[in-house]
């Protein structure tokens, strides 16, 4: 009997690109495990289609020590099953403190839409305050990081 291929989501709000440019880095690692994969906006995400993924990554600036509002709500308007037998993880840009703590509310969002288990995340440092301007890029050391955090998640689902 043939398994059917395993495919991978990385999804992400971002403003000034920068957890865009950590989605990016996240997939690269789970491509690198030969895991087909989608990037995509979370407002570009409909709830239905997650069925189609066997691997989900979230991603999100940190703001206050939360995941975006844009986030939080996609996360929280899921069927409570939505994420039945799925793999995930998480990662967040911050600017100054409570990258970590951003991690945790949507380990915690995630867990309650019954993924089958939800890998530790990547925090990385970027950005400036309130997003007012660009500042500066996540280094290549955290670039590194989210790829490792991809081929992890492709190697746990």
């Amino acid at each position: 009997m043939f398994r059917k291929k395993k495919k991978a989501l990385v999804l992400y709000h971002t403003k000034t690109g920068h957890t865009e440019s950590a989605a990016e880095a996240v997939a690269r690692g789970l491509e690198s495990r030969k895991i087909q994969t989608s990037v995509k906006r979370v407002a570009d995400v409909v709830p239905g289609e997650l069925a189609d993924y066997s691997m989900i990554a979230v991603g999100s600036p940190t703001h206050g020590g939360r995941p975006a509002r844009v986030v939080k709500k996609f996360l929280r308007g899921l069927d409570k099953k939505a994420l039945k037998g799925k793999t995930a993880t998480t990662f967040s840009s911050y600017w100054a403190i409570r990258g970590k703590a951003t991690l945790r509310r949507m380990k915690r969002l995630l867990k309650r839409r019954k993924a089958k288990k939800v890998l530790r995340g990547v925090a990385f440092k970027a950005g400036a305050p309130l997003s007012l301007w660009k500042g500066k890029d996540a280094a290549e050391k955290d670039l590194a990081r989210l790829e490792e955090l991809g081929r992890k998640l492709a190697k746990k689902a």
